[in-house]
């Protein structure tokens, strides 16, 4: 599915940077579908983590590396 690869490709994105976290917008796509994606990607993924402010959607590093 195009989507799935969308959301690994952002996450992707993010763990490749030097930041410690990252507002996660895609336009045309309601914000609670961007967030279950996302969700639904950081599974198992211990070094990252989703935030939420509002409807806003955000990365967040957890450990170093």
């Amino acid at each position: 599915r195009r989507t799935a690869s969308l959301y690994a490709d952002i996450i992707a994105d993010f763990t490749a940077q030097e930041a410690e976290s990252m507002q996660v917008m895609i336009e045309g796509m309601k914000p609670a579908t961007l967030r279950a994606g996302l969700r639904r990607t950081l599974r198992g993924n211990e070094g990252v983590k989703l935030a939420q402010r509002g409807e806003e959607a955000f990365l967040i590093r957890t450990m170093a590396g």
